[in-house]
């Protein structure tokens, strides 16, 4: 059995990437991923625009947690292969939407956050099931994006802490899943010296996030890091790449996505890895597989999907089968218009008619037919004559009047000179107003014709246009530079990454192209 995890960034749009956009089905790709229970983050879909090829697939049961406040942002979804089934699922981290708390100190812990809890499940960040041998929690966690957002980020994460916690005191185990947003160690960044020198830190774990990732894992904290256990020093097991600095071929990113389990759980599990052959994203999934059978402290075997069975599951609404249009419950819009054989049969008629064979009703048909619809032919008999009989009035002009000047305006051809027979020809004259045209022509179009696409100075490549995205007095300019992967100078081969080449598009430099650095954008 196995769990996997895989920010999605759009369910909507993974299915546009190769190899996914071959056969454009969700079974093909939950099949690809070879997983029992297979959490999504970032779906970024909002009910409406939920299909039924994404809300029932077959073979697995689909689960769904909606932003509430941003259409189309965050989101999560858990599709749990048949036949296994969770006993109950939750929404949300804090717990006011629908609860399965035990802590009586949650609430008095819930007032001392700087965010209000409602805000912070509203953008369908989580979904907790209990699979009966483990709560799940598959989590995508906020990101940092400005100062007003850290409070928010870090206000989430103590509620999971809180809530891992509660359930860990209560005897049950734990597995947390999901894009963490946060770097543990230094071999899980691409260039930490960088990311420590833009932070402005000398520790590494010296950011709120990472500190509160350190507490969370072992040997400091409770949970177990399954893909660090089995690669304890394997570097670039990256997770996540700049897709728009084209910075996954050459491997320069972090893992920020985990696969967490309680300690009691570590024995459960065989193997953890990441999944960079799957495309779709600028993600790549992580899993763990547990083993076939679960020996406990007797020495007794018992296999584990035995464990994870139940013989009772709430009704869950984030359940996607129990969404109103796709229970096979709502009528559809062809039933408003009456179903098929609904209409009253036509009696027999008593016309001595009915007894005439059906070939002279429809020789009397196209009979009625010929004597009320016109033939072609009597219909362009009527156009010609009308053409012939009207003409237009004595005010008004024919259309080709404008084009052909009156005969009245035409000189008499005794007024046309004509050339003398002992007149010359200057060739040379002639040759050189054709050249001057021509001159004039190419001039003219060189200024519509696109500019060449520079090359890089470095590798002598032709460079890759790209648009300023980010609000300022840029947004929406374009700008040329190096088209080779983005990667560190630090790297061992620095001449297959990308160059510090940076030109705008349509900026004058008299043949020379501007040098500047990428990254400082």
């Amino acid at each position: 059995m196995r769990i996997l995890s895989w920010n999605i960034n759009g369910l909507n749009t993974v299915l546009h990437y190769h190899p996914w956009s071959e056969t454009k089905s969700y079974e093909t790709l939950l099949n690809a991923l070879e997983a029992d229970i297979i959490c999504l983050q970032e779906i970024k879909c909002q009910r409406s625009k939920l299909t039924r090829d994404m809300a029932l697939v077959p073979g697995y049961d689909a689960y769904f947690s909606f932003s509430k406040t941003k259409l189309g942002y965050s989101g999560v979804g858990v599709y749990v292969k048949q036949p296994l089934k969770p006993v109950w699922t939750e929404e949300g981290i804090t717990g006011v939407l629908n609860a399965h708390t035990h802590d009586p100190d949650f609430e008095p812990f819930l007032e001392t956050l700087t965010t209000d809890t409602r805000a912070l499940d509203a953008e369908g960040r989580c979904i907790i099931m209990d699979f009966n041998a483990f709560i799940l929690f598959n989590i995508y966690f906020p990101n940092e994006g400005s100062e007003a957002r850290r409070d928010f980020k870090m206000d989430y994460h103590h509620c999971v802490r809180r809530r891992i916690d509660d359930y860990l005191k209560q005897g049950r185990q734990v597995v947390l899943v999901g894009d963490i947003n946060a770097v543990h160690e230094e071999i899980d960044h691409c260039d930490p010296k960088k990311s420590m020198k833009d932070n402005d830190i000398t520790d590494f774990k010296e950011l709120p996030h990472r500190a509160w990732i350190d507490q969370i894992i072992a040997p400091k904290g409770p949970l177990v890091d399954l893909c660090r256990k089995y690669h304890p020093d394997r570097r670039g097991m990256f997770t996540c790449w700049n897709t728009r600095l084209n910075a996954r071929p050459a491997n320069y990113g972090t893992r920020i996505d985990y696969i967490l389990a309680s300690k009691e759980l570590e024995p459960w599990f065989k193997y953890g890895d990441i999944r960079a052959d799957v495309m779709g994203s600028d993600h790549c999934p992580v899993y763990a597989d547990f083993h076939d059978d679960i020996q406990d402290n007797r020495g007794d075997s018992t296999r584990i999907d035995d464990l994870l069975k139940t013989d009772s599951a709430e009704p869950s609404p984030l359940f996607a089968r129990n969404y109103e249009e796709f229970s096979d419950k709502q009528k559809k819009l062809s039933s408003w218009f009456g179903a098929k054989g609904s209409l009253p049969a036509t009696p027999p008629s008593a016309s001595p008619s009915a007894s005439v064979p059906a070939t002279t009703q429809i020789s009397s048909t196209q009979q009625q037919t010929s004597a009320v619809i016109p033939t072609t032919d009597n219909i362009s008999k009527k156009r010609k004559s009308s053409s012939q009989t009207e003409s237009p009035g004595k005010g008004q002009k024919l259309l080709k009047s404008y084009f052909m000047g009156s005969n009245k305006e035409t000189p008499p051809s005794s007024a046309i000179e004509k050339p003398k027979d002992d007149e010359t020809v200057d060739l040379e004259a002639l040759m050189s107003e054709a050249k001057e045209r021509q001159d004039a022509t190419q001039s003219w179009n060189s200024l519509f014709t696109p500019r060449a696409v520079p090359r890089c100075r470095v590798h002598n490549d032709a460079c890759k246009l790209m648009t300023v995205t980010k609000k300022g007095p840029n947004q929406g300019r374009q700008f040329y530079v190096c088209s080779r992967p983005f990667g560190s100078s630090d790297q061992s081969s620095p001449g297959e990454h990308q160059c510090d080449f940076f030109q705008w598009k349509h900026e004058s430099n008299n043949g020379k192209a501007k040098i500047s650095s990428v990254k400082s954008k």
